[in-house]
């Protein structure tokens, strides 16, 4: 084998390992957010569920959970 025979064939497995890399990657997800619906509906949970306002610490970390089951 001479060195543009061995150069060639290094080229062409690069090039099979680049096809086998990004086959193997998971295809992005587009991100899917909160409705304006879904916003009120959390905010309505929370209150019946108090009886009161929540605090806001409250409502992030209820929104933040609704993001993650929309986006998984």
């Amino acid at each position: 084998m001479n060195q543009d025979e061995f150069n060639e064939a290094e080229r062409r497995s690069k090039l099979r390992m680049q096809v086998i890399y990004e086959g193997s990657k998971k295809p992005k997800r587009e991100w899917v957010g909160l409705t304006y619906e879904d916003m009120v509906k959390l905010q309505k949970d929370l209150y019946d569920a108090k009886g009161e306002s929540v605090l806001p610490t409250t409502f992030a970390m209820a929104v933040e959970a609704k993001l993650k089951e929309k986006n998984t």
